[in-house]
């Protein structure tokens, strides 16, 4: 079994009793963070000198579609309609398998590049078995801890066929996947439901949809974002009373949700997820304030990369601020000082920095609370004994970082995708010296089968009316 000793490294551990160690070693032990401390002696590992580097837990995104990267960079400057009209609507069906897995394998590699260690691939284009299988073996394929979330899909409505909301989850798919390669729920890559939940299905389709989760003792999550369109009446409320609520349903946007909503889905144990540089095109607030309102934990992640970046580094600074510039406009609205917590200056006016939170909590949102997200914190998310070993090394004499005088606010303010200098993903290094260790021609390969697809695609939707560029 494979030993490494991290030595003398600025070590961030996310974990609230440890904080940050100076000069401090770490051994990782085959999967697994096996010793922290100060002038470590191991005889048989291989040592690694961190003395220059910023040693913290890999980042968690808990919502991609990385089925899309072949589409990556199209919709920045689209209205939100064009992205369920022209992607989900109509070029998700013309996505062959071999697309699709193509896809996800170059988006999960970028996540492993950028310091990502653990992702949660929302997809919603499992048309045929073998889209789901072929999204599951690119997970496999990338080395990246990683729950494949079996979403649905969400076409335009045809003639003659029913509505998408009107569809019940397929059972027999999840029965197929449960009673087979994921019939524990053990190993790099695990299932979950991306399910229709109230704002996008019924009632009638609810109650089947969690019962099956249940039934086989899955995880669920859900796109909503509240308002008067939802297609379940009443929202959690009506899926609490109706007893469907389970601890481990994660919620997504919900940027229209009233507080006491969001105090509902915390007080049930769910979580809620903000994607905030994609919701920034809605006018309210990432739910990121709310939740702590609530008690509950902030969980943060990317979308889509057909709109924004791929990485989590610009997804924390970008929900840092963007929530911070939502709390500065309630505290200087009057009608809204009696929701903040902040003391008011001498002026009366409450700043936005009283109100904010800080970058200890903002690295929360990217490691230890998307962990949670995705029930996944007993195994990573932090770097304590005991766990995997999902670790990042940031080079600090970087040009962008250097010098490095708090190493928290370094990661989450200054830091970038150049700056990793090597990825362990369950105690494997598959970043080194900056560069992603993996095959040149195979990635070539991959680049060559992308470029294809998304010149066919595009010209698809250039037939079916849709002005690209």
């Amino acid at each position: 079994m494979t030993r490494t000793l991290l030595k003398n490294a600025t070590i961030v551990t996310v974990d609230r009793k440890l904080g940050v160690l100076d000069h401090c070693d770490l051994l990782i032990d085959g999967e697994t963070i096996a010793e922290i401390g100060q002038g470590l002696v191991v005889d048989d590992a291989e040592v690694i000198d961190a003395s220059d580097m910023i040693v913290m837990p890999g980042l968690i995104n808990p919502h991609i579609h990385a089925w899309e990267t072949v589409l990556r960079g199209l919709g920045a400057d689209w209205k939100e309609s064009e992205y369920f009209d022209v992607v989900l609507g109509r070029l998700a069906e013309h996505f062959t398998p071999d697309d699709i897995h193509q896809s996800t394998l170059f988006g999960a590699l970028n996540q492993i590049d950028s310091g990502c260690t653990t992702m949660l691939e929302w997809c919603h284009n499992t048309a045929t078995p073998d889209h789901s299988d072929m999204v599951i073996a690119a997970l496999e394929e990338s080395g990246i801890r990683s729950i494949f979330g079996h979403g649905t899909p969400k076409p335009n409505q045809k003639e003659g066929e029913p509505h998408f909301s009107e569809r019940p989850f397929p059972a027999h798919e999840i029965k197929r996947l449960r009673e087979g390669r994921f019939a524990t729920n053990e190993g790099m890559v695990s299932l979950a439901m991306c399910i229709l939940g109230p704002d996008y299905a019924g009632i009638e389709v609810n109650r089947h949809d969690f019962a099956l989760a249940r039934e086989y003792d899955l995880m669920t999550s859900a796109h909503v974002w509240g308002g008067d369109a939802r297609k379940t009446p009443g929202g959690y409320q009506t899926i609490v009373d109706e007893g469907l609520m389970d601890p481990r349903h994660n919620a997504v946007h919900a940027n229209f949700f009233e507080q006491d909503e969001v105090q509902l889905l915390v007080d049930q144990g769910a979580s809620i997820t903000a994607t905030a540089t994609i919701e920034v095109g809605v006018p309210r607030a990432p739910m990121i304030s709310s939740v702590i309102r609530a008690g509950g934990k902030p969980s943060i992640a990317i979308d889509t990369e057909i709109e924004v970046s791929g990485n989590m580094f610009d997804i924390m600074k970008g929900s840092d601020k963007l929530q911070a510039a939502f709390d500065s406009m309630e505290a200087y609205d009057p009608a809204a000082r009696r929701e903040s917590k902040g003391r008011p200056d001498v002026d009366g006016i409450v700043t936005a920095q009283e109100i904010s939170c800080d970058s200890n909590d903002v690295l929360e949102w990217a490691t230890i609370n998307n962990a949670c997200a995705m029930g996944l914190e007993s195994q990573t998310g932090s770097l304590v004994v005991g766990k995997k070993a999902d670790i990042v090394l940031l080079r600090k004499n970087d040009l962008n970082l250097f010098p490095v005088t708090d190493p928290v606010q370094t990661i989450v303010v200054h830091a970038n995708q150049s700056n990793v200098d090597t990825v362990f993903v369950n105690g494997v290094m598959k970043k080194q010296h900056g560069r992603l260790l993996e095959d040149a021609g195979r990635l070539a390969a991959i680049r060559s089968n992308l470029a294809e697809a998304r010149h066919r695609l595009l010209g698809l939707a250039t037939e079916m009316g849709h002005s690209i560029g």
